[in-house]
């Protein structure tokens, strides 16, 4: 599929976004990277770099307008989805348009589309005052979850198992709410993982199922992700049809879709899906399993080709894990990853580091090949601990 010289437009610089930018330059094509002007390693490959905020839909419209590009994307973040999709829509591009992007950012909207599609998520109702939040979690017979419609980051979310938690809880979801709407839903119990959907046209050529390795609930901020799922036999079909379904029922196309689960005692469960691929290392994890470029994938998806799919794996399993901590300062000294490991670190000594909203930091990753996902993913968490221990800061 030779998509040289052909235009592509890239939102975002930042650490997840490089292998995307890399994969475009060498691919042959004119790409274009749109971002914020800031320390991000994206801008200093870009061949042609577009100060803007890839927030600002309008903004990134009047930018593509003096490009005309052949496609638009990212990866690992949805701060920018709707100025993908308002692209896609003005400039009759492949991808997904600003209704699909707005209803991806949107709880609320997702939720009324999957359950009107019969996609098994959690019930909620949205919740204009404390009241009608205490009114709900009495009528569940357990807990429950209050957040905001439109935070990103798990940022505003809190599990309620006593009702004198839902006005605290309430407040918090409001605080983070761009527009002011909050949702409470019932609590889905189990382990939770993902897939990522090759969504070509309207159609799911593959699908991919993966295990999480993640924050405490209910934030469930993910840490790290292994392929296969080591239950993947037994839950494929299942998964296959609720994410037509829920592919379907939010028009995404043109795309790698990222889908978050709960295992439940009923079944599997949608969480939440997205027009982009994931992040946390998931291209580097699912490609690596399955003996695919899945950011080369993704452009290629992006521009509107047919793509030819193994229909199994050729690669190995294997499993990634972000380095994080917890504190921020200036690098004094941190230690080595051992050799097995493929692994890339950000920062070097005398380098500063802070937390973000939260109230973390990524200092990396690491990845290690093996047998089977399940016997690395320990061995990674008890690397990933032993590096950031080391890690010592200087404290500002």
């Amino acid at each position: 599929m030779d998509v040289s010289g052909k235009k592509l437009m890239i939102l975002g610089a930042g650490h997840h976004q490089v292998p995307l930018i890399r994969t475009a330059i060498n691919l042959g094509l004119e790409t274009h990277v749109c971002s914020i002007a800031g320390d991000y390693p994206g801008i200093a490959i870009a061949p042609n770099f577009h100060e803007v905020d890839i927030s600002k839909p309008q903004a990134v419209l009047q930018i593509a307008r003096t490009i005309s590009p052949d496609g638009i994307l990212t990866t690992a973040t949805d701060v920018c989805l709707e100025s993908i999709g308002l692209v896609v829509d003005e400039l009759n591009l492949p991808g997904s348009g600003y209704e699909t992007s707005s209803s991806c950012l949107n709880k609320v909207l997702m939720k009324r589309k999957l359950l009107q599609s019969g996609v098994p998520t959690a019930h909620y109702r949205v919740v204009n005052d404390v009241k009608s939040a205490i009114d709900f979690f009495n009528n569940q017979n357990g807990p429950c979850v209050i957040k905001p419609a439109d935070s990103s980051g798990s940022r505003g979310v809190n599990k309620i198992a006593d009702v004198e938690d839902v006005q605290h809880a309430f407040q918090s979801a409001l605080n983070f709410s761009k527009s002011g709407t909050v949702l409470v839903e019932e609590w889905l119990e189990g382990e939770e993982f993902g897939a990522q959907a090759v969504v070509e046209g309207e159609q799911c050529k593959l699908l991919i199922l993966h295990s999480d390795v993640t924050t405490a609930p209910p934030r469930r901020i993910p840490l790290g992700h292994g392929c296969p799922h080591p239950n993947e036999a037994e839950l494929i079909e299942v998964v296959r049809k609720i994410v037509v379904d829920a592919i379907a029922s939010l028009d995404i196309k043109n795309t790698i879709s990222n889908v978050d689960f709960i295992l439940t005692e009923n079944g599997p469960k949608i969480i939440e899906l997205t027009c982009r691929m994931g992040g946390t290392r998931l291209p580097e994890v699912c490609g690596t399993y399955w003996g695919v470029d899945f950011y080369a994938l993704a452009i290629h998806l992006a521009l509107g080709q047919r793509t030819q799919l193994s229909p199994t794996p050729l690669g190995k399993p294997n499993a990634a894990h972000n380095l994080i901590l917890d504190r921020e300062g200036t690098v004094m000294s941190m230690g080595q990853i051992s050799e097995e490991y493929n692994h890339e670190i950000y920062f070097r000594k005398g380098d500063c580091i802070r937390l973000n909203s939260a109230q973390q930091a990524e200092l990396g990753y690491i990845q290690l090949t093996g047998d089977g996902s399940l016997s690395v993913i320990q061995e990674l968490v008890n690397e990933a601990n032993r590096f950031t221990d080391s890690v010592q800061l200087l404290e500002d």
